[in-house]
């Protein structure tokens, strides 16, 4: 026969379950509602954003000359803000470059038989 005791923890044990289950569902709301408020509010700013992506609502028009325009523009930015593309830079060479010099490893020196690239032994001559 349960005692009182077993009702008790029974009833806690229950009470801790769906204040916790009660907590995830609040949470999860709050959550939903926080995601609609953001979403209305970029919808009134002209980003409508669904499942299949965020669609842009523009005002304005651009034509051609305009686009053309506005790409030289970034293009000059980007040239003037490189090292190499600068009208007032340029290239010098130094008139003594040094020597370059070829040295082999230690144990190609030693060895009589070195192989290739492809794994066939030839010999050193």
């Amino acid at each position: 026969m349960a005692t009182w005791v077993d009702f008790f923890s029974l009833f806690m044990t229950l009470g801790i379950c769906g204040g916790a289950l009660y907590g995830v569902i609040k949470l999860w709301e709050s959550v939903t509602q926080g995601v609609a408020s953001t979403k209305d509010k970029l919808k009134d700013r002209g980003y409508h954003i669904s499942q299949g992506g965020v669609s842009v609502k523009t005002n304005k028009r651009v034509n051609r000359e305009d686009y053309i325009d506005a790409t030289q523009r970034g293009i000059v930015k980007a040239m003037n803000a490189s090292s190499f593309g600068s009208a007032n830079s340029s290239p010098t060479l130094s008139p003594t470059a040094p020597e370059m010099k070829r040295h082999s490893s230690s144990s190609s020196i030693s060895s009589e038989k070195k192989s290739n690239f492809f794994g066939r032994i030839r010999r050193k001559d």
